[in-house]
């Protein structure tokens, strides 16, 4: 399974969408002081279908506290994609921190704060979904719609033809 991150391939839409958190008061929060970014990735395999989001929460400096899985369909959707494994279906379910991903101290607490805060905003589930259909037909959409000179699709507002087009 190849996972892309969305900034890779859409880096000027990615600077304006990404969600972050400033955090000025560890004691009420529950995390050390500071900027965090909730970066996003999703599979780009074209077979796939899994409609997840992988967050990564990191600092300024780039470190990694937490990674959170993230599936926004309903339990019935990951049954029927799981072949009815209902355990499978409910880790992709919904926020979890990634099995098999390096998780630091604080990453329970940035996946509650993910839940409480960040998935309260009705808007940037339906971000997600679009940031997700984007990149699954990015690569369809470039070998058939994007002409040299017509603007890039990455949302730089350059040609394509002087920036992704070698990609």
């Amino acid at each position: 399974m190849e996972i892309i991150r969305f900034y890779d391939r859409f880096p000027k839409l990615a600077e304006k969408e990404t969600r972050s958190m400033v955090v000025i008061d560890e004691e009420s929060v529950g995390v050390p002081e500071g900027r965090y970014g909730f970066e996003e990735s999703y599979c780009c395999d074209k077979k796939c279908d899994c409609r997840r989001v992988y967050i990564n929460v990191t600092n300024l400096n780039g470190d990694r506290f937490a990674s959170i899985g993230f599936g926004w369909e309903d339990l019935s959707f990951y049954e029927e994609w799981a072949h009815g494994d209902q355990e499978s279906a409910v880790i992709m379910k919904g926020p979890s921190l990634e099995l098999g991903q390096i998780q630091r101290r604080y990453a329970n607490r940035f996946l509650e704060l993910f839940e409480s805060r960040i998935l309260s905003d009705e808007a940037y589930d339906e971000r997600l979904k679009r940031h997700y259909d984007m990149l699954k037909n990015y690569e369809i959409e470039v070998k058939e719609k994007q002409g040299r000179n017509e603007i890039c699709l990455c949302g730089s507002g350059k040609k394509y033809k002087k920036c992704c087009i070698w990609k």
